[in-house]
């Protein structure tokens, strides 16, 4: 069934809130941990206080941070499944839709484009990415917090660790930012109500459209009959 005759529902309201902390944590952890890397960044500890209180801000959003799958998991945890599930059915021949991605990206609908399902590939790059650089980030801030309990050998080499994981983590995070709020702000929609115009679906997810039309979560006709009433407005 639609939502107000025109909207599919996408992402469940834990999820929603999950990605919003991710982001926040990540961004304060951003920065609180530049003055680490750089004295251009020095300033940071007047904004905050003092060093003592930035380096106390930089653990909370840690923890911060290292919770968000945790909480997913407890609360939802069949929205992690199904996360888990669209990454691993990536086949081969998904990879075709980087070829057709710059044009997208310049407003073109290109044929040919294979049709993408709940996350289309660039969303499962970006999720690997991301689930590649977290575990870089925790594992180094683990070893850099409680640097007394382990080999100073093995410490030295988690801060450039550090480092390249933070540099991955927000080259994919200005890319996402980028995709989804500047070139196509109709996939914000699903990260701020839950749900995006059937239109959406159909344009950008051809393949989960499809199945939720299999389902019999809402007919082609109701779906056409959206698009077209969106198009005349």
């Amino acid at each position: 069934m639609l939502v107000d005759k025109k909207y599919v529902r996408r992402f469940s309201k834990t999820f929603i809130f999950c990605h919003w902390l991710n982001a926040l944590s990540f961004c304060m952890l951003y920065l609180t941990g530049l003055p680490l890397y750089t004295e251009w960044f020095n300033f940071l500890y007047v904004v905050f206080g003092s060093q003592e209180v930035l380096q106390i801000l930089h653990r909370v959003f840690a923890v911060m941070f290292i919770s968000v799958p945790i909480i997913q998991l407890i609360f939802d945890p069949q929205s992690m499944k199904d996360w888990a599930k669209q990454i691993l059915n990536t086949r081969l021949r998904d990879f075709k839709f980087f070829l057709y991605f710059p044009l997208e990206l310049i407003g073109l609908h290109p044929k040919g484009m294979p049709k993408q399902g709940f996350y289309n590939v660039g969303e499962k790059v970006n999720s690997v990415v991301q689930i590649t650089a977290w575990f870089m980030l925790v594992v180094s801030g683990i070893f850099m917090w409680f640097a007394d309990a382990f080999p100073r050998e093995i410490v030295v080499w988690m801060y450039p660790i550090h480092g390249i994981a933070f540099g991955l983590a927000f080259a994919a995070f200005i890319g996402h930012l980028y995709l989804s709020a500047i070139d196509n702000p109709d996939s914000l929609r699903g990260m701020t109500k839950g749900s995006v115009h059937v239109r959406y679906a159909k344009g950008h997810h051809e393949a989960w459209y499809d199945e939720l039309i299999a389902k019999g979560e809402f007919t082609k006709e109701e779906a056409e009959q959206a698009i077209r009433e969106d198009k005349n407005a």
